[in-house]
Parts: structure tokens; sequence; C-alpha cells
């Protein structure tokens, strides 16, 4: 008969404490329990507060102490951890799969993977999968999330019967996730994806399918479709989708959704190439509050460029949007006051090209009602030096700013004019001053600024820059000392910067590689000072 584990609590011992002197010597110490520390360890209230800051190996731990920490902690494990539901399966022989039972607290979040007992045959996989989630008890009453990470195609057939089994459940998340690897030429037959039963509890929806799309430009990515739509037709309170695929998704059903995070992936034949992202958007135009338009494309060349105006939507309700600067994402007439007029806050970020998001700006009509902006620049070129002022005349009203950025990144220009002919360095700390300037027009409530430098001389150049701006400021920096020997504080730049940071509210200063001990002194000498002002130190 397979080995059974029992996980539950029933067998759990009153409160002791086992003395530390030796693995061999250690014995169970009995605890006073009327003591007011004892008492405080057994109130529920207190206990909550202590173990909500607990990280999951220490909260596995703790519930070996009593039953009362087994009780809470089980809980707390219940919310923050997935329980690897068929690696809980093991086979003897032939004999069926034997389950190892749980505490049903620890049924509220299930993950299913490819990977099993070293038991499970490999021709019993897929039965196992369907077992674990249509004949586990509880699993329809107390589960909320379901994470379901495999590569096999065989594997999605069988969780999708379980679901079926299962029928209507409280599940109120689903996460399917993989990446099918290159040598993988089965495939899903449509036919084959049923109709799900309705789950009217499921809001939050996570679907990204990472495909080597070379092994098979016939079907591709294609045969993915009838798999989300057949989750997305059976939850009509659906309100959040995380979507990553290389074609739109139907979004028809979808009449409730708030949050949409669409992840365009690289297409996979010439149809999907010509299909374009307004046509999804029409479909949630009425409802959809968040909107993420990521991109993972190379290759442009045959994608629909700007799409025609009488087909982009007006985002009546949308006051958040985050997009990636890139072609599959220029729409003409769509990026002003008259589609988005709630839009709130707005996040963009640099494509694939460093002049990417100078090019998407101009698409960009004034917008008076944005209020927050982010900028995350994975790249920087001289022409994007530009689009402060750009920035500014688009959205006059900015009170917060948030800006993400890598010095390190920054390009060349074909033709440095004469001033910066002086060096690589001159030209670095010069350009952040500039980027910087435009900006201070905004009359700004707070800004956060993070900035990965390649050296420390340039960090009082990045303070002054930053300074002119207007409201409460707060700064970070990144330094990669095992990449660039440069990174050296000496004793007058630790001044100099103590010296600039009256400005800030708070300057952190993270150095990687750097000898803690280092770290550590450089923190006295600015906390002797009085300055807002931390060094951190990690070690990669």
């Amino acid at each position: 008969m397979a080995k059974v584990v029992d996980l539950t609590s029933k067998n759990r011992h009153p409160m002791t404490l086992r003395s530390a002197s030796s693995r061999e010597d250690s014995k169970e110490v009995p605890v006073d329990l009327n003591t007011a520390m004892s008492k405080a360890l057994q109130n529920p209230l207190v206990l909550d507060l202590i173990f909500s800051n607990l990280g999951l190996p220490d909260l596995k731990t703790s519930r070996l102490v009593c039953p009362e920490w087994a009780d809470v902690g089980t809980t707390f494990l219940g919310r923050r951890a997935l329980l690897h539901l068929n690696k809980l399966f093991s086979y003897e022989g032939s004999e069926p799969a034997k389950m190892t039972p749980v505490n049903d607290k620890l049924m509220r979040r299930l993950l299913i993977s490819d990977k099993f007992d070293s038991s499970i045959p490999t021709n019993k996989k897929a039965d196992v999968i369907t077992r674990a989630l249509a004949q586990v008890d509880g699993v329809s009453e107390l589960t909320r999330e379901i994470t379901f990470l495999v590569g096999q195609k065989e594997l999605v057939l069988a969780f999708l019967k379980g679901i079926r089994m299962l029928g209507s459940t409280n599940i109120q998340h689903v996460a399917i996730i993989r990446a099918w690897k290159a040598d993988s030429v089965d495939s899903i037959p449509p036919q084959a994806i049923q109709l799900l039963p309705p789950q009217p509890n499921l809001t939050s929806l996570k679907f990204q399918i990472h495909s080597d799309f070379q092994y098979d430009r016939t079907t591709g990515c294609k045969e993915f479709q009838p798999l989300l739509q057949i989750w997305l037709n059976s939850a009509p309170n659906l309100t959040s989708l995380d979507v990553a695929t290389s074609f739109y998704p139907n979004l028809e059903a979808c009449t409730s959704l708030i949050v949409l995070k669409f992840k365009f992936l690289k297409c996979c034949d010439e149809h999907y190439r010509h299909l374009n992202v307004t046509k999804m958007l029409t479909q949630v135009k009425d409802s959809l509050i968040e909107l993420e338009l990521c991109h993972y494309v190379t290759d442009y060349v045959s994608l629909q460029q700007i799409q025609p105006a009488e087909e982009v939507p007006v985002m009546s309700r949308l006051t958040s949007l985050t997009i990636h600067a890139e072609k599959v994402y220029e729409i003409h007439d769509f990026y002003n006051e008259k589609r988005f007029p709630k839009l709130r806050s707005i996040s963009l970020r640099t494509g694939f090209q460093p002049s990417s998001l100078l090019k998407h700006l101009n698409l960009w009509i004034p917008h008076r009602g944005v209020k927050s902006v982010t900028l995350i620049l994975d790249y920087y070129s001289w022409e994007v030096q530009e689009f402060g002022g750009k920035m500014i005349n688009l959205f006059p009203s900015v009170k917060e700013f948030d800006l993400r950025m890598g010095l390190t990144c920054f390009a060349f220009p074909l033709h440095l004019p004469e001033m910066f002919l002086e060096g690589e360095p001159v030209w670095r700390s010069t350009a952040i001053q500039r980027f910087m300037e435009p900006f201070q027009m905004w009359d700004l409530k707070r800004v956060n600024v993070s900035l990965r430098l390649p050296e420390s001389a340039l960090l009082i150049n990045a303070l002054q820059a930053i300074s002119v701006l207007k409201g409460v400021k707060r700064v970070q920096f990144f330094f990669r000392c095992i990449y660039n020997t440069r990174v050296n504080f000496s004793a007058s730049l630790v001044q100099d910067v103590i010296l600039h940071s009256g400005a800030f509210k708070s300057v952190e200063i993270t150095i990687h590689e750097m000898a803690p001990e280092i770290v550590e002194q450089l923190q006295l000498i600015v906390e002797a000072s009085g300055a807002p002002i931390r060094f951190i130190g990690r070690s990669e």
C-alpha cells in the first residue's frame, strides 16, 4: 500500500520548547501556559499579527510548535501558498493512485503541473490530473484559485475533463501558463475542447501560452484560441483578464471586464499579422477601467501599422492606461480626450527601438485630464531628449510623476554637438540635466525617480538635475559594482551627496556586490548627518 503522510493537525502535541544544545541531546521542555507570554502567544489576534509577517518557510516550521500555532499557520499557508495537488498522489505497483491527506484549509490555492511523484506511470499522469480535480473532497467547495502549469498538451485535456466533472465551483481565479517546446508535435483537436460548466464565481483569469512558433506554421498558436474561449464563455462575471498570446481574443462574453492586461506575442502566420487591436478593445469599451497593452514582437514587416479612425472605440470608463510604444499599438486618432474622456493615469514604456516612444507620442493629442504619468525608459537615444517638452504639452495637468531609467543604456548620437566632444562621462552628466529640465514646468505634488547609473561620478549630476522638479521628491539609485569598477564612494563624494540631498524626502542608494562592512560604514556617515539617505548592499 502506498505510503500516506498525515499533514493534518490532529496529532500535534501541546506547546513545548526544544533544547538547542545539540540534535542528539535535544529535549522537549514543557512551557508554563499561565505566564503572560504564553497567554499572549495563544491569543488568536496576537498570532494573526505574528503570522502575517512570517515568510513561507517560517510559516511551515511554526506549525510544529503546538495545535494553536498549527491551526493559525495552516490558515495563513492556505491563503498564501500553492498546494501542489497532483504530487499528493502516488502509485504502488499497479494500484490506483493514493492521495496524501491534507488539511482542508490548504485546499484554497492549488497548483497542477507536469511534475508527478516518481511512482506514477507515464500513461497514468493524465488520469491523475483528472482524479485530483474531480475526486478529491472539497475542491469544488473549498478551492478559490487554481494554477495550471504544464508542457504536455495531453494534460490540458485531462485538466479540462476534471473541471467539467467538477461542474460549477467556487473557484475565483484560474491561471493557465505554459511554454510549449519546439519538439512538441502533438496538437489539441478543436473538437476535444468542449464547453465548460458555468463558473459564476470566476472573476480573474490569467492565460499565457508561450509557444515556439517555428515548429508549426500551419496550426501554430491558433489551436489555443478555443482553450481560452471556453474559459471566457464560462465566466459571465469575469472582471480581470491577463493574456499573453499571439492572437487577439474574442471578448464579446466579457461584459463585466474591468481590468485587461494584454501582451501581444510574435505572430505565427500571415492571417494573424493583420488582425487589429481595436476590434478587441471595442468589445469591452464600456466596461474597462484599467488597460495594459504590452508586446513581444520582433518582426513588424507585415503588421498593419495605422488603423482607420472609424474602427477606434471610445473607452468611456477607462481611468488607467499602460502601453508599450510599438508599431502594433500605433492607432490613428485614438490617444486623445475624446477616446479616453476619464483617463487620469498613464504609463509609457519604450519599445525595442530607442526612438519608438517619441514616435508613439506623435499620435497623441493633448489630454488635460491626466494627473499621473509613469515613464519607463529601457532604451535611450539622442532623439528621445526631445520628448520632455512633448510630454509637457500633451499632459499639462500632471501632479504625480514616476520615472524609471537606466543611464547605462544611453546610446550616443551619431553626430555629437561640439560641447559633448570631451568624452562619454561629460555627455552622460549633461544628458540627464537636459532630460530633466522640461519637467520642472509641471506643478508636481509627488516625484519618484529610479535610475541605474554606471558610475558614482554621475550621482551628484543626477541629484542636481532631479532637484529642479517641484513636489515631494524620492529617488533611488542602483549601481552594479561587479560590472564597473568606477563605482567608488569616497568620503568626499558621500559628503557631496549629503549636501545635495536637502531637496529630497528620501535618497536610496543600492550597491550590488559591495562588501557589507563598507555599506555599513557609508550608512553610519549619513545617519550622523541626519540626511534622508539610505545605503543598501545587495549580493547576487
